[in-house]
């Protein structure tokens, strides 16, 4: 096994850690939105798929890891599939960059005041010449089943 085989197995496990209701479909915007940390520097492989649930919308509720297998396990075997294309680049990303992800009636306080509520610019900034508009600082950039995804 090689280390790139290691990390797409913990990214496989990951992805198939994420609740089932949007199906392979959630299981891959996860797998994207840590390629897309990965990608803006947030920190290598391991560390952000470790770490997955400290960026989480529900922080305090960490998920527990479901390992498939892939000998019986069609959806876990496709997952795997698609992990490696996601490490390997060349998964499309569906999230559009996304950077966080949650669903909206089911996360916490503190993810919705630091990602989803737009913040009002007032001060003497670029934006001074429009009188108190909205700007979000982390813009929704998709909706995959039930999940919202922002930069």
């Amino acid at each position: 096994m090689t280390a790139s085989d290691y990390i797409i197995s913990c990214l496989a496990t990951r992805m198939y850690s994420e609740p089932k209701d949007d199906g392979l479909l959630g299981f891959t915007a996860a797998g994207l939105v840590i390629r897309n940390r990965v990608m803006a520097g947030w920190g290598p492989w391991l560390t952000l798929i470790t770490d997955h649930d400290k960026y989480s919308a529900k922080p305090d509720e960490p998920r527990i890891l479901r390992f498939g297998d892939p000998d019986h396990d069609t959806i876990f075997r496709r997952t795997i599939g698609i992990a490696e294309n996601i490490f390997g680049g060349r998964e499309k990303d569906i999230t559009e960059g996304a950077l966080f992800y949650g669903r909206l009636d089911d996360c916490s306080e503190d993810f919705k005041e630091r990602i989803v509520r737009p913040r009002k610019i007032t001060d003497d900034s670029e934006f001074a010449n429009r009188e108190s508009q909205e700007f979000a600082i982390h813009p929704m950039v998709a909706k995959i089943g039930r999940q919202m995804f922002f930069k």
